[in-house]
């Protein structure tokens, strides 16, 4: 393992221009950003074109070519039932979609490779907890036929389908399994060919996935606990688990789940995560699933939407610099390249429809 003081030398610039090839010739994702909700919020507050405005420099900077959008509703929001809430964000991420030629909409595996081959960037959608159906599974079909392609059960709150871990800025162990609607939402989902995603699940309802998932779930952002202890990452075995049931698990660029500190350089601690993970997991198994908030914050300033932490990265242009970083420390091209997208691309083409 490299010594923080390795992980701290100045990038090699071998590295950075090998980095930045790989983002420019290889698939790269994000398996996590809110970006349906501040879509949303940027519209409501009279933007225009904020898809384009905010994320395509970035992105394309960034060679990123899959985004995974959540609908993510806020406490308020899923309190009221929050079906209209995340039907609005649904409509307006398929507006900016539509008006922008460099993005697209991807619901198959099909249209993800096209995307890769037309050197778009897809949107795919997935729910970042399900309050919005309450109990009513039928939804789970209206949603699948607006293209939502996953969820997970819960965000970090209790809801009718599960219990959420503590919130990432607490230390607080929550209990209790999944309620007889959690058991019948995943084999729902799995019907359907939804992908489970048990970022935000308490440690107790990971236990039950494991018994009930039939297909291949997955962890979009979530860190390693071994390396920062923090209830929204997953401990070794947990890890193990869902790699060896063919799941992938997103590194998490929050400083609270990453576990950095103001003014600490983040790019190694990041490092840390991804090769404690790859080591647990096996090759294949560990993406991106950044969860960049920042912007999102910007765009509804009005809401305390996070408790006082930031993103370890900037945003998307930054992340040749992850990726130089872990070819310094001795990360070989291959594994740096499935970190990067490959895990990810290779995980949607098995659940995904074809």
């Amino acid at each position: 393992m490299p010594t923080e003081r390795e992980g701290n030398m100045a990038m090699e610039k071998g590295c950075m221009e090998l980095a930045k090839k790989l983002h420019q010739s290889v698939p790269v994702v994000d398996a996590h950003l809110d970006l349906a909700g501040e879509l949303f919020f940027r519209v409501q507050n009279g933007e225009q074109d904020p898809l384009r405005r905010h994320y395509l420099e970035d992105l394309r900077t960034g060679g990123v070519n899959l985004l995974v959008s959540s609908v993510y509703l806020r406490d308020d929001q899923a309190a009221e039932g929050g079906l209209r809430a995340a039907l609005d964000q649904i409509s307006v991420l398929m507006e900016e979609v539509e008006r922008n030629e460099a993005f697209c909409l991807v619901r198959t595996a099909g249209e993800m490779d096209q995307a890769f081959r037309e050197d778009r960037i897809g949107i795919l959608l997935y729910m970042e907890g399900l309050d919005c159906i309450g109990r009513d599974l039928k939804l789970l079909r209206i949603l699948w036929e607006l293209g939502v392609r996953g969820a997970s059960l819960t965000w970090s709150r209790r809801n009718l389908l599960g219990n959420g871990c503590c919130r990432a800025g607490q230390q607080i162990q929550i209990p209790g399994g999944l309620p007889p609607e959690g058991v019948e939402a995943i084999k729902e989902m799995e019907r359907l060919g939804m992908f489970l995603d048990i970022s935000h699940l308490n440690d107790e309802g990971f236990e039950e996935v494991c018994r009930i998932a039939e297909r291949p779930f997955c962890a979009t952002h979530s860190n390693s606990r071994q390396v920062h202890f923090n209830y929204r990452n997953l401990t070794d075995v947990q890890m193990e688990r869902l790699a060896a049931q063919g799941g992938v698990m997103g590194l998490n660029g929050c400083d609270l789940i990453v576990g950095c500190t103001d003014g600490e350089d983040a790019l190694p601690l990041l490092c840390r995560h991804v090769e404690h993970e790859t080591a647990v997991m096996g090759p294949g198994h560990v993406g991106l699933g950044l969860d960049f908030c920042d912007s999102y914050t910007e765009a509804e300033p009005k809401y305390t939407y996070r408790e006082s932490h930031s993103d370890c990265l900037v945003n998307h242009s930054h992340l040749p610099e992850l990726t130089a970083m872990l070819l310094q420390r001795g990360m070989a091209e291959e594994q740096v390249t499935k970190v990067i997208g490959g895990s990810w691309a290779d995980y949607f083409r098995r659940v995904l429809p074809k």
